[in-house]
């Protein structure tokens, strides 16, 4: 890889507002941070308002800690009359139901939100099971099986039953949002059909977890994900952003807003072609799942982020397997890869 200035980025802020307060990035258009109890300790969340409206984009997770942060907020500012829910993960989606139940109106993608009711169903059983199966075909080891046997429905435990009657929105729709025009695009490979917000007039991107400026989006293939190669579509989807100006403002959902879309496209692409070209030499030998975790990632794993590591491992595998570079072989009900000679 060349320098990575070549990839610098412009920050328009130097420091993220304190959890619950809010951040005016542009008239009319608030940040709000809430803390996370993972790794990844915070999400972003937009408001989005004017004399006659407001809207919400993302809510956190449903735990004390983001309702205490919504009190603050909802002490200087009303409770929105709408939320736009990204897509389906929890600190996103956590507390739709929440704010439904206070009368805002939730909009949102119909694929996004069939996986949040699919996974708010799944008895504990089930869902136990479903990770344990999964792991044990990719040579998890035990310690790591033996805890998600143990934990339970973990997407159930931090999010809010769902509201009942959502608004679905689309790619190419135009909202009109708080006094402001927007165009829905769609991201994929992250999420299956998660929501951007793009402000042409004001040339801003709500950029969910799409495009991130200091960390790279978790793209997963899992066994329930009906997209046969996310991380082909999310290389689709992340060029298709560069039909967008360069001087564009990115909101991204972690980390601080920033000018630079183009060079972080640009970073991305080159990031996955070089794991590609790593995960192709490992495999010169035969290897599962788990023997190129230490290609893929530096540093232990706690149990909540085996789940991401091994969609991720899996996506760079089938991607390049359907390059017909690296074959899958199943014995006795294991996963094996291998690289195609040249």
């Amino acid at each position: 890889m060349s320098s990575n200035n070549q990839y610098e980025l412009s920050f328009a802020f130097s420091k993220a507002p304190e959890a619950g307060q809010l951040q005016e990035i542009l008239p009319g258009v608030d940040w709000v941070r809430l803390p996370l109890p993972f790794a990844l300790d915070h999400v972003n969340c937009w408001l989005l308002n004017s004399a006659t409206e407001s809207c919400l984009v993302d809510t956190g997770v449903n735990m004390p800690d983001s309702l205490n942060c919504w009190d603050s907020v909802f002490k200087q500012r009303a409770l929105p009359q709408k939320l736009l829910v990204t897509h389906f993960h929890p600190d996103h989606s956590g507390l739709s139901g929440w704010f439904a139940n206070q009368d805002t109106q939730v909009l949102t993608s119909e694929i996004e939100w069939r996986v949040v009711t699919q996974l708010n169903s799944i008895q504990t059983l089930d869902y136990q099971n479903f990770y344990v199966k999964w792991y044990q075909q990719h040579g998890i080891p035990a310690g790591y099986i033996e805890a998600v046997s143990k934990a339970g429905n973990t997407y159930k435990r931090i999010t809010a039953p769902p509201a009942d009657n959502p608004q679905f929105v689309k790619a190419g729709d135009k909202l009109e949002l708080a006094g402001r025009s927007y165009t829905v695009m769609t991201g994929q490979g992250h999420a299956p059909d998660m929501i951007m917000l793009y402000c042409e007039a004001d040339q801003f991107l709500i950029a969910a977890d799409q495009i991130l400026p200091s960390i790279t989006p978790n793209v997963s293939l899992t066994p329930n994900v009906s997209d046969p190669n996310p991380l082909g579509s999310f290389l689709d989807c992340i060029e298709r952003l560069r039909a967008l100006p360069k001087e564009t403002l990115v909101l991204p959902s972690h980390g601080l807003p920033f000018r630079g879309l183009h060079q972080r496209i640009d970073f991305l692409q080159e990031h996955h072609r070089l794991r590609l070209t790593e995960i192709e030499q490992a495999l010169s030998v035969e290897r599962n799942a788990n023997d190129l975790f230490s290609v893929l990632f530096k540093r232990k794993l706690d149990n909540q982020q085996m789940s991401f590591a091994l969609g991720e491992t899996l996506a760079h595998v089938k991607y390049l397997e359907l390059e017909s570079r690296v074959v899958e072989t199943v014995r006795d009900g294991l996963s094996f890869f291998r690289a195609i000679p040249a």
